[in-house]
């Protein structure tokens, strides 16, 4: 059996990329207790250690706001860390894979495929590039997945992801404000973690991959597709980026299109709508067995 190791295993992604491949693989997950990614001596012992043959990584320093304050941790765990990562893994014969974001585009245009350059108006984003950049250096041997506005079961580094906000907001009867003018395609952690499962067994060529779910939204078409499904009437105040003074400087448009699965005969994922409605539909049978055990 094949051994894939998930570093920042305590993270959303990582939990669904455990479910997914754990019926078929050893799954070796570690995280910031078990090793600091920024140091190359710690990351080469362990994955030496334990000779994984695909390392995933998804450790990220990804509070917006604090990156800006403080870049050189940014740089430090999402270029360095991931240089690191792809070094151990070249040195014992293993795939990289490393998680990237949306935020190394400028959203200037309405959509960007693998094709379009980079041009990061963050610090956040500009560490990530960087951590692509370092990445391909180190190995050859390397799949970059770029995605977007996760939502998953599991807690994000952040506590909360945008759509289980949503509805603390609601339950607690808060004033909700969400802004109308930033684009991007929500995408479910479980629909991202199978179609790397999927690039991995289909073999496809090192390369750079786009993996959102499909169709795209504002923030505020989100929220109010949130409240639909669940059934809430809460209401929502549109409003516009400007209104929220931030430090950070945010891609208006962050759609990814992928041209390079459909190059390798590999199907997009299902619109973000149909994922959003699989995650709730799942933490409702979630609270279910937790009220049954009780």
């Amino acid at each position: 059996m094949k051994k894939i190791l998930i570093i920042g295993s305590t993270g959303m992604l990582a939990f669904d990329l455990t479910r997914v491949f754990k019926e078929d693989y050893e799954v070796i997950g570690v995280s910031r207790a078990d090793f600091d990614i920024t140091d190359k001596s710690a990351v080469e012992n362990f994955t030496k250690n334990h000779m994984p043959d695909i390392v995933i990584n998804t450790a990220a320093y990804h509070k917006t706001e604090e990156c800006e304050l403080n870049p050189e941790k940014s740089f430090s765990v999402n270029a360095i860390g991931a240089f690191n990562a792809a070094k151990a893994a070249k040195e014992i014969g293993a795939k990289i894979i490393f998680i990237s974001t949306d935020y190394v585009f400028d959203g200037r245009k309405e959509h960007y495929s693998e094709s379009d350059a980079p041009n990061p108006l963050n610090v956040y984003g500009a560490s990530k590039l960087a951590g692509e950049i370092l990445t391909k250096i180190a190995n050859d041997n390397f799949y970059i997945i770029r995605t977007s506005w996760l939502f998953g079961i599991h807690k994000s580094g952040k506590g909360h992801n945008f759509v289980s906000l949503m509805l603390e907001k609601a339950k607690n009867g808060e004033n909700i404000k969400v802004v109308d003018d930033q684009f991007g395609s929500p995408t479910y952690t479980y629909d991202l973690a199978a179609k790397i499962k999927e690039l991995i067994e289909k073999n496809a060529p090192a390369d750079i991959y786009h993996i959102t779910n499909t169709s795209s939204c504002s923030w505020h078409e989100l929220a109010e597709k949130i409240f639909e499904l669940v059934k809430l009437n809460p209401k929502i105040e549109k409003i516009k980026s400007s209104d929220r003074p931030s430090s950070v400087k945010r891609p208006k448009y962050s759609v990814l299109i992928s041209e390079n699965l459909k190059k390798q005969g590999i199907d997009n994922l299902r619109p973000w709508p149909e994922a959003l409605s699989a995650y709730l539909d799942e933490i409702k049978k979630a609270c279910k067995m937790l009220i049954t055990v009780k």
